[in-house]
This record gives C-alpha cells, sequence and structure tokens, in this order.
C-alpha cells in the first residue's frame, strides 16, 4: 500500500529565521501484525523528511519502525506541537500504511486501533501556532475528505497534503529510494518547485511540483490530494542558497 524514489536535492537549503518549525516525522515499514504486508521506503522517507528539516531547525521528532506506535505518535505531537508560539509552523509528516479514516501506527490489528485523522488534527488544533502542516504518503489518504474533516469548521486552518486519492494506493518501486510522493516533495521544498524563483515555496507552486511528478512517475495511476482553507499563497517554506 505504497510507493518509492530517489532524492536529489539541487540547492542547499536553510529557513528564513522569522520563526521556529517544530516537525514530527514518522515512517513504518514492518508492522506488529504478520498478515500486514511490509513497506520498504516508508522509513527512509520519514529519515529523509527529518534530515531536510534538520537543515533548518533543531525541533525534530524521527519515530520509525516499531516505536511508532499509536501512543508514542500520539504523546510525541502533543508534546513537540504545544511548544509552538502564534509565529511558529508545526508540521506531521507519515509515511506508511493508511485507511480510510487514518494512518496505521506499529501496533495496530485492527480498526479501532487506528490512529484516526480527528485524533491528528485535534492535536494540531489545540496548538497556538498558525501554519500548521500534516504530509501524508500513505494509501487512501485523500479519504479524509470523506471522513469529517472536510465539514468540520476546526480544521480550516490545517494544510493536508496527501499522497493519494481516498480509493488509490501509493506506490513504491524497488528501483527508487523514496515513495513517489516523498520524492517529489522533497524536491520541491528544496527548491523545485520554485517557479518564480523568489525563494519561496509557496502552497500552490508544491502542489503543482508534487502533482504533476507523481502523476508522470505513477503514469496517471496515483494522484496527490492537498485540502484545507488556505490561500494558494501560503508559504511552506523559504530558503537561500549557501
Amino acid at each position: 500500500m505504497r510507493r518509492v524514489i530517489s532524492l536529489m536535492i539541487s540547492c542547499v537549503v536553510a529557513f528564513a529565521v522569522h520563526a521556529e518549525t517544530y516537525v514530527v516525522c514518522v515512517g513504518i515499514g514492518n508492522y506488529s501484525d504478520p498478515n500486514v504486508p511490509n513497506l520498504t521506503k516508508t522509513e527512509a522517507d520519514a529519515k529523509a523528511m527529518s534530515e531536510f528539516y534538520r537543515r533548518g531547525t533543531l525541533n525534530v521528532i524521527t519515530i520509525t519502525g516499531k516505536y511508532a506506535t499509536k501512543s508514542q505518535i500520539l504523546k510525541s505531537l502533543k508534546s513537540q506541537f504545544a511548544r509552538a508560539k502564534a509565529d511558529d509552523k508545526i508540521v506531521f509528516f507519515f509515511s506508511g500504511h493508511g485507511y480510510p479514516g487514518g494512518f496505521c501506527p506499529y501496533d495496530m490489528t485492527k480498526i479501532e486501533e487506528g490512529l484516526k485523522y480527528s485524533d491528528v488534527i485535534s492535536i494540531m488544533q489545540k496548538c497556538k501556532a498558525k501554519s500548521k502542516f500534516i504530509f501524508a504518503d500513505a494509501c487512501h489518504s485523500g479519504a479524509i475528505r470523506q471522513n469529517g474533516a472536510e465539514s468540520d469548521p476546526k480544521a480550516g486552518n490545517v494544510l493536508l497534503f496527501l499522497s493519494s486519492r481516498g480509493n488509490e494506493y501509493s506506490a513504491e518501486s524497488p528501483f527508487l529510494a523514496n515513495g513517489y510522493f516523498t520524492k517529489y516533495l522533497l524536491r520541491g521544498l528544496g527548491g523545485g518547485a520554485d517557479t518564480n524563483k523568489d525563494k519561496r515555496i509557496t502552497a500552490r507552486e508544491l502542489f503543482n511540483y508534487v502533482s504533476d511528478g507523481v502523476k508522470l512517475q505513477s503514469n496517471n495511476r496515483q494522484h496527490p490530494v492537498m485540502w484545507g482553507k488556505f490561500d494558494d499563497n501560503l508559504t511552506i517554506v523559504e530558503y537561500r542558497k549557501k
């Protein structure tokens, strides 16, 4: 239930210094339930995203494999995001199995034990930060739009950038280092999406870049989804070349 890709960011990235960024990256390849198929690129995805954000902040938590239990993920989200102030950014990245309604933590054996989208959004809504981002490289992640979040006004200021539509799988390939979505997400954040060369990646620029890349890589079988109440010109990340 996933995908893959190699990451080659051409520019050296450093974030603008106006505010802090608080990040939690989760990647799960093998699950406690032996009936769940293994994934090969998910933990590399989380580590690559963590490495990217560590170029601009020390506030990065990475959780992979057997440590990515539901309780540990929730605990990390609460503690990390509670530190953010109004002008800061918070980021949750997840790479692993997904289901229509949530993400699959390491110790999930039945639907009731899943990490629900609403659980994550609820924690993020309690955070003071005005800029809140969820990046998810998981199958069926686009189904968040059919599971209550779309009609919930409290979810309005969380930008959700999801790897596939609700009825799609997020692919990975043995010939690539990361999933299709994560590959283009990292390239886009690293400067590839900066179409007007103003050293600022906006929501619209990032979506266009990642969506075009993923659709091309997957032969139009995987379609990323970006959702939330935000301006197309919302800044996702700023950077400068060293």
